[in-house]
């Protein structure tokens, strides 16, 4: 008797042990089914990020070639164009000494737009000087001062590039749109910092207002190109503020 009740004791046994077995390995497959889907989500999250990623990166390479484009001819209308009209229209009342002031001054204006368009090998000059050789062209009503204070660090290709071209940008408005009278440019290079100030005493604007404007999205796209941060401080008569930092190695 007591043999069948140990007998029946160790089936029962058994059979909790196979219910246990087959209750982890269910729990075991569901644990890997859902895994395998988790997997499968974030796998077809990544490749949305990363397509999403491709098609803003081409969208702002397309925005800043059009601003390229915008730039490059309103340079030469507003510029280099109405200069040769005059010439033209003022041929006969001139003599050779005006006119050929005025050739040169027309020179140089295509020599700026031709640095501005492809400045000089960037591997062959240092950051600040390709600033301050900008700044030196500009002939405008306004006082420029270039204050650099840099160690001898290496600042890749598209990272001179990409400041040059924020440089300019800043530039162009403070020209055309702040009524300034003084621009300060200001370029920090330590050993793992690089810090660009551009400060103007002209009218300022109320910076929610131009949030959305093309010059700042062309600034956005050009600091995020190279990581790096910036700060935009502006009040309506009390000038703008400039300040862009990243990291460099």
């Amino acid at each position: 008797m007591w043999r069948w009740e140990n007998q029946d004791q160790i089936v029962g046994w058994i059979w909790i042990g196979i219910g246990l077995f087959s209750l982890t390995t269910l729990l075991i497959t569901l644990l890997v089914i859902n895994y395998l889907k988790s997997i499968k989500k974030n796998k077809q999250k990544v490749s949305r990020i990363v397509r999403n990623t491709r098609n803003e990166h081409w969208e702002n390479i397309l925005l800043l070639q059009e601003q390229d484009r915008e730039r490059l001819a309103e340079e030469l209308h507003d510029n280099i164009i109405s200069q040769l009209n005059l010439l033209r229209l003022n041929l006969n009342d001139k003599n050779p000494e005006e006119l050929n002031r005025d050739l040169k001054r027309s020179m140089q204006l295509i020599r700026e737009l031709s640095h501005n368009l492809t400045p000089p090998d960037l591997d062959e000059i240092e950051l600040a000087d390709l600033i301050a050789d900008y700044l030196e062209q500009i002939n405008k009503n306004i006082e420029v001062i270039f204050r650099h204070i840099s160690i001898q660090k290496h600042i890749s290709s598209p990272v001179k590039l990409n400041l040059f071209r924020i440089v300019q940008e800043l530039i162009t408005n403070i020209l055309k749109h702040a009524e300034a009278t003084r621009v300060e440019v200001t370029l920090r290079i330590s050993l793992n910092y690089l810090m660009l100030t551009i400060e103007d005493n002209g009218r300022g604007f109320i910076a929610e207002s131009q949030s959305g404007g093309i010059g700042l999205r062309n600034i956005q796209s050009r600091t995020q190109k190279i990581k790096a941060t910036y700060k935009l401080k502006t009040q309506p008569e009390k000038g703008t503020k400039f300040i862009a930092c990243m990291a460099i190695q």
